[in-house]
């Protein structure tokens, strides 16, 4: 009776095959970023800095940009890695400002429904297409002010 046998010859060719295929994979991977830009600018509701929240950007190609919105109402937009700013080209923005994103707040317990509490600022904002807001970013970005309101 015949029967199939792989050789081991054949098995670490195919392995290092493998290996050397994930390896020109990952390096191809580093190249498919697209240009970025840094974004920084401060978030004001009703004249006033808010205090805490998120900012997210969400261009017609590419990754989302967030930021975190600190005490002061500032931000700075992160895509690939830390403070990298957004790919460049036109964004939509929504920013959230719930209970649950102040600093120290204690999140739900783990066996109930996680929920964000309630929003500090009008939920048209938490949304891409109803905020009204909108970004262009360029290679040299100056900080932006976001004004949002009742």
């Amino acid at each position: 009776m015949n029967s199939l046998r792989t050789s081991r010859p054949t098995r670490a060719a195919a392995a290092s095959g493998l290996l050397l295929f994930l390896a020109v994979l990952a390096c191809g991977c580093g190249e498919s970023r697209l240009p970025t830009a840094p974004v920084t600018g401060k978030v004001l509701y009703n004249g006033e800095p808010l205090q805490f929240g998120l900012v997210m950007t969400r261009p017609d190609v590419g990754p989302l940009a967030r930021g975190t919105i600190q005490p002061d109402g500032s931000f700075s937009l992160s895509s690939y890695e830390s403070d990298d700013g957004a790919v460049l080209g036109t964004h939509r923005v929504r920013v959230t400002c719930f209970e649950n994103q102040r600093p120290g707040a204690v999140p739900p317990p783990a066996d109930t429904e996680a929920t964000l509490g309630r929003s500090w600022i009008p939920p048209r904002y938490a949304n891409f297409h109803s905020s009204g807001l909108t970004l262009d970013v360029q290679p040299h970005n100056e900080p932006l002010v976001l004004e949002l309101g009742d």
